[in-house]
């Protein structure tokens, strides 16, 4: 038994406020019986507890869990954590987790593991969704299961943005004790880049996954999958910065790998062919991409089966390639039985049902068939509103394309209050700059535009092309375009100064980007020598 005296000269003597708390705790520890202390060195180990994390954790005193629980509550140290029972003191934990690493590493990554096998199943909540990606990137560069990349992949794939945030908090608490392997290191900064990427920050995005990159490069990783969907996610950054033909060779760089790694018919091969397709699409080079996805829903149909949720994604996108070459027949098919695919295997009201219930409206509507469009477009609307939320980006979609087709039907009272809804929802879950808002005030402005309402266009317009400027998407024939769009509505707004500058403007894009004989090149330059001349004649007749 330890003196007072000599506690307190232990005490004294400890440099830091950690090995104080240590010395204290070691102490109350020695006077606990070895099962509390067991469990109370594994009751660390998750951010909460209960008597259920407590068995999967020692499956060993599984007997004694509720007993052991009910002793741990009653602990100085021990609070409460609302929603998940209850968790030990954060400092107090910090201590315990810092010596268990320092001395018993593989105790730590055993207890880690079985956490993370736990919360894997659970499921329930967000939180117990983070807890499992918390415990599982410490083992994962040496199981390289992909249970943690495909949890990724479901947060990117519903706008899961807070749970990646609080995911990333979770790996800086690893960070910060140097618990993370390279390959946690390499992974961490793929998921940060992930997160920049949701908010438009494209640059930071591909700065982030070219340092993964490097990391990954070093690693010996046995789960390609990871390299390869980082490198399409580094792509898709490329791409987003409007460089679609760099994002394509990294892209080939990612199938190589899949085919040679894992195999010509593997799911991960059909993904890379899958976004390779697009950005084929993307550089107007159709007849390229529609081999490309016809394999892709041949490995999806072989692989998963016709009936798979993957396959009616994969029809899905074939259909709209088709749309767009104008190939209406063979599309509307292809979306039908995506649709079928998704009300069977996932029910009527899934927001993925809403997906294919969008894009069945949308090939409506671009075939003149308003009347059919508009219930698709309800259904869809509702559908994402009660399942997705009232606020939800999807949402947005959803009442943009409805106020698009109110519009092309000339009921435009009944389009405004949809698109501003639809712009007021992405300000505020996106952002201001986010590439998703521009696409809504531009399509504010078309409507505007259709209305004569022209100034209330041009101020549109304008956060249109400041989004665009800090985006540095300022290089594209998409933007010399709304450049002459903005021309046009200065001159009916009798701005004729502010025309010319925006057609001077759309000119300098245009030169940079067509040959000097191009006929939309020749057209801008007689529309300014026309204004131009009409601006002379006008100050003449103003003089005399």
């Amino acid at each position: 038994m330890v003196s007072i005296e000599d506690l307190l000269k232990q005490i004294q003597a400890a440099e830091t406020e950690e090995d104080r708390q240590w010395i204290l705790l070691e102490l109350q520890m020695s006077q606990m019986p070895n099962s509390l202390v067991s469990m109370l060195w594994a009751a660390a180990i998750p951010h909460f507890f209960d008597e259920k994390v407590l068995s999967a954790l020692r499956p060993e005193l599984a007997g004694d869990a509720n007993r052991l629980y009910d002793d741990l509550k009653k602990l100085t140290f021990v609070e409460e954590f609302p929603g998940h029972g209850f968790n030990i003191h954060e400092l107090t934990r910090n201590v315990l987790l810092e010596r268990l690493w320092g001395q018993q590493q593989e105790e730590f990554l055993m207890l880690s593991q079985r956490a993370a096998d736990y919360f894997f199943e659970l499921k329930e909540s967000a939180e117990e969704d983070v807890e499992f990606s918390y415990h599982e990137i410490l083992n994962e560069g040496v199981r390289q299961t992909g249970r943690l990349l495909d949890r990724v992949i479901n947060w990117w794939t519903y706008y899961q943005i807070d749970t990646i945030k609080a995911a990333l908090q979770r790996f800086l608490e690893h960070a910060r004790a140097d618990r993370l392997s390279c390959f946690g290191q390499g992974f961490s900064l793929h998921l940060n880049g992930l997160a920049k990427s949701r908010i438009a920050n494209y640059q930071e995005a591909e700065s982030l996954f070219r340092q993964a990159k490097k990391v990954y490069m070093d690693e010996n990783l046995g789960n390609r999958r990871y390299e390869t969907t980082l490198l399409r996610d580094l792509s898709s950054s490329i791409s987003d910065q409007g460089d679609p033909e760099s994002a394509r060779l990294i892209t080939e760089e990612a199938l190589k790998i899949s085919e040679e790694q894992l195999g010509e018919i593997h799911l991960d091969t059909a993904i890379s062919l899958n976004n390779l397709a697009g950005l084929y699409q993307n550089l107007g080079r159709y007849k390229e991409a529609e081999p490309l996805l016809l394999r892709v829903l041949e490995i999806n149909e072989v692989q998963l089966g016709e009936n798979h949720l993957e396959t009616a994604y994969n029809l899905n996108n074939l259909a709209s390639l088709y749309r767009i070459l104008g190939r209406y027949k063979e599309a509307e098919p292809l979306y039908l039985r995506a649709l079928k695919i998704r009300e069977e295997q996932l029910g009527e009201n899934h927001p993925d049902t809403a997906n294919s219930l969008n894009n069945l409206a949308s090939l409506c509507q671009i075939s003149g068939r308003y009347k059919e469009a508009e219930p698709l477009y309800l259904r869809a609307l509702k559908i994402r509103e009660e399942q997705l939320g009232e606020n939800h980006p999807d949402t947005a979609n959803s009442l943009n394309n409805l106020a698009t087709l109110y519009q092309v039907l000339g009921r435009y009272k009944e389009a405004e209050p949809l698109y501003l809804r639809a712009l007021k929802i992405k300000e505020e879950q996106l952002g201001e700059n986010h590439p998703e808002t521009a696409n809504s005030l531009n399509n504010l402005a078309g409507l505007y535009r259709k209305q004569e309402r022209f100034s209330e266009a041009i101020r549109l317009l304008s956060k249109w092309f400041s989004i665009q400027r800090k985006l540095q998407k300022t290089a594209s024939t998409d933007y010399a375009e709304q450049t002459c769009t903005l021309g046009k509505l200065y001159e009916k707004n009798h701005q004729p100064r502010e025309a010319v500058e925006a057609y001077e403007e759309a000119i300098s894009v245009f030169r940079r980007l067509l040959h000097s004989k191009h006929p939309r090149l020749l057209i801008l330059q007689g529309e300014l020598r026309r204004l131009k001349k009409r601006i002379k004649n006008e100050a003449k007749r103003q003089k005399n």
